[in-house]
């Protein structure tokens, strides 16, 4: 897992030039976070180190932790060029810490000894020994005097030390802590918008083989009544064409109204009984609160062809198709009964139901249910849940 940055992945998409400008310049978001941290730093220091004082130390301290502060941007914005110049965004975390600890450690380090050298002398500091002023020279750091060290207070230097490195690493913290929560974030989208588009493209695969199934079917009923009764077989045209018609306007939607689904099951049952008239008997009774419900287009079709092709073809005295559809609290209940017995592991994996079931589940998941149970002898049903939001 890496810490990644969004706004750095469009510099390097741009050029190495603007990788390298944002590295070292940053951007709005980043100075006016860098402002808003040490200002609340300076403010928490001042609390803890200048409230107790009453006197003219107080502007002393005030002096010491503006400079600390400034101290601590310039060493945090060193170590954030360091991490991208030397691309650690791109190891793990597992390497990534380690590398920024040491980092840490030695900036803490450095930040702790620029800033007992070099902060500015303070009044009570300089009055309390004349230091000749060259302008020549410049600026000056405060040079030691005879018997004394030229280097700072252990006790002093471990302050300082302890200091900079806390503030260092609730920096290091907060800061790549925030970017590696964007990382997850992004990630989480880009999976979920991978997962949509996968469950999108199995959907309209699954959708594309109800046409070409369902054609073969209607053709052949077609061609069957061609010989028989031409009024027919032009009858049988008219209610295909209002099949495809009802196939292209739900080609593109996941869901349409029962009352939609029921046109189409009506034109599909119109043009078989074309074909099978009185050995082929509908019983339809539908809940009026249902009819506004939402339901996959295509699937209470299927169902009713799969009862046709297994329960009312085989037979040659025909048989009844019973369609029951009621509302509840939580969606819709549709059984389908049709004569006929349930073979034992029979799968129905070439009948469409599979093909209605997968479509369910990319839909509603494990909320929606298609189940085939043999409730009587001679008499199979398909049961059917679809929830409702």
């Amino acid at each position: 897992m890496t810490i990644a940055a969004v706004d750095l992945s469009k510099a390097e998409a741009r050029s190495p030039k603007a990788r390298v400008l944002w590295i070292l310049f940053g951007h709005r978001t980043y100075w006016l976070g860098q402002l808003a941290a040490w200002a609340g730093i300076w403010l928490l220091f001042c609390a803890i180190f200048v409230a107790a004082l009453n006197d003219a130390r107080t502007t002393f301290f005030l002096v010491d932790e503006s400079f600390f502060c400034f101290l601590g941007l310039i060493a945090t914005h060193v170590l954030r060029a360091i991490f991208f110049f030397l691309h650690w965004d791109r190891l793990g975390l597992v390497s990534q810490w380690p590398r920024l600890l040491l980092v840490i450690f030695l900036l803490s380090a450095g930040e702790s000894w620029a800033f007992i050298s070099f902060r500015p002398p303070l009044h009570h500091e300089v009055s309390t020994r004349i230091v000749p002023h060259v302008p020549s020279q410049g600026p000056r750091m405060h040079r030691p005097e005879n018997g004394e060290s030229p280097f700072p207070s252990v006790a002093r230097f471990s302050f300082q030390f302890a200091k900079s490195l806390l503030t260092l690493f609730a920096w290091a913290a907060i800061y790549f802590g925030y970017r590696l929560q964007q990382m997850l974030k992004t990630a989480q989208l880009d999976r979920l918008r991978l997962d949509a588009a996968v469950k999108e493209a199995e959907l309209k695969a699954l959708r594309s083989q109800v046409n070409p199934h369902f054609l073969f079917n209607s053709l052949n009923t077609i061609r069957a009544l061609i010989d028989e009764d031409r009024l027919k077989a032009r009858e049988g045209i008219t209610r295909l064409s209002e099949l495809f018609r009802a196939s292209l306007r739900s080609s593109e939607v996941d869901t349409v109204a029962l009352r939609t689904e029921l046109q189409t099951v009506n034109a599909y049952l119109a043009l078989e009984k074309l074909r099978f008239e009185d050995r082929l008997q509908i019983e339809m009774d539908v809940d009026p609160k249902a009819m506004e419900m939402s339901i996959p287009p295509f699937v209470l079709q299927t169902l009713i062809e799969n009862a046709f092709k297994h329960g009312i073809y085989p037979q040659s005295a025909g048989g009844l198709i019973s369609c029951m559809i009621r509302a509840t609290p939580a969606g819709m209940n549709v059984s389908v009964t049709n004569p006929g017995r349930l073979p034992s592991g029979e799968k129905y994996r070439e009948s469409g139901i599979a093909n209605a079931r997968g479509r369910l589940k990319l839909i509603y998941g494990t909320n929606a249910t298609l189940d085939i149970v043999q409730d009587e002898p001679k008499l199979v049903t398909v049961k059917m849940f679809v929830p409702q939001s």
